[in-house]
């Protein structure tokens, strides 16, 4: 018996409608993951406890819904061609020649747990190892990729790998200057949070660290101008140009840079930010420093007002008072344009002109503000 379906044709209209409720279904669905995902995984921290929140809300830097710089910034520049992402993607997942370095950089083996006062140690980027009273102190520490997800942001290979284990056994004041992924890593916390004894951290930034297991007792919070006193030593937070967060929601954390000082010595690290008139202020309230680390690279025309140029950190040095000014923010990854090597020349040129001082120390090389090393080591990759 055969049966017949005549009354059945073809029909594109009730296709195409199953197409589209098909691509629906699949574009909710990724929505829905990444959500879930964003809201979740412990990479993008924390949200504050109530006691955090009320030091925010109590800010004179928060306007109610968000930290705000000293003077107008913007993120991005929305008409530049810097600024879109669908310039900046393709570029940083596929190099142009000469972008990135064509072999491992060189830096040296050090030993951490030998530190003697006042002497400094440059992982690249911006994770410093210094001691000072007799304390081991260190900044912004990241070992592992500057993004969330392993599409970028991965490290530039060094000859010897430099990981947890490279840091001291145990770390008296971890300061952190704000909560971008190349300055708060996730996983290098992880690695050393049961060796640190303090952590000295921007308002907000409490809450992503104790979602990391960090314990509350061990964390300090601090806004602009706050300082504290351990031993003989004194860390004030200060002011930069800049912005912070971890997901789109963007600024409910506060960014800034590190001032600290001890008997007959100071230094300065500048964390993230655009030039602008926080350094002459800084410069004024403390006199100057013996040694500024001073960002020095990421920049763009897309995003001028959040990262210097070198021409502007070199300024920066001399704003700020710098008695030996160290570049750094380079070194360590890709996340701009330019050349991996283009901060560092272009900064020698400026700082030159300007006749400062400066330190251009190896990844790795111990050093003092009394014997700056000025080795031009990137000349040979």
């Amino acid at each position: 018996m055969k049966l017949k379906f005549k009354n059945l044709k073809y029909n594109p209209t009730f296709k195409f409608k199953r197409l589209l409720m098909e691509i629906f279904i699949v574009i909710v669905l990724f929505i829905a993951s990444v959500f879930a995902f964003m809201k979740f995984a412990p990479v993008f921290g924390g949200t504050p406890d109530a006691k955090s929140q009320k030091l925010i809300e109590a800010s004179p830097n928060f306007n109610g819904k968000v930290f705000i710089n000293l003077e107008p910034t913007i993120d991005m520049v929305k008409k530049n061609p810097q600024a879109s992402m669908l310039n900046y993607v393709p570029q940083a997942l596929f190099p142009p020649k000469d972008k990135l370095p064509k072999r491992p950089l060189p830096n040296l083996k050090f030993d951490a747990n030998a530190l003697k006062n006042g002497e400094f140690i440059w992982l690249g980027h911006v994770s410093l190892i210094c001691k000072l009273d007799g304390k081991i102190i260190i900044t912004d520490p990241v070992l592992h990729r500057a993004f969330p997800l392993p599409l970028g942001g991965k490290p530039f290979a060094y000859e010897h790998d430099i990981t947890a284990s490279d840091y001291p056994e145990v770390i008296d004041i971890a300061l952190i200057s704000h909560d971008h992924y190349d300055h708060l890593d996730h996983k290098t916390i992880l690695e050393l949070k049961d060796r640190i004894a303090k952590f000295l951290v921007p308002l907000g930034v409490k809450a992503h660290l104790v979602k990391w297991g960090v314990d509350e007792g061990k964390i300090y919070e601090f806004d602009w101008f706050n300082e504290q006193k351990i031993g003989n030593l004194n860390f004030t937070f200060c002011p930069s140009r800049h912005f912070s967060g971890r997901t789109f929601k963007r600024n409910t954390t506060l960014w800034g840079g590190w001032a600290v000082e001890e008997a007959g010595f100071s230094f300065y690290f500048s964390g993230d930010g655009g030039y602008g008139k926080h350094f002459k202020m800084i410069n004024e309230k403390f006199g100057g420093f013996d040694l500024v680390f001073i960002e020095n690279g990421a920049y763009s025309d897309g995003w001028p007002y959040v990262h210097m140029k070198p021409e502007e950190s070199a300024q920066a040095l001399k704003d700020i008072g710098a008695r030996l000014g160290v570049p750094v923010h380079w070194g360590k990854f890709d996340l701009s344009y330019h050349a991996w090597d283009e901060p560092i020349k272009r900064f020698e040129k400026a700082a030159t002109k300007l006749e400062l001082n400066y330190v251009t120390p190896m990844i790795g090389e111990v050093f003092t503000a009394q014997n700056p090393p000025r080795k031009k080591w990137w000349d040979e990759i």
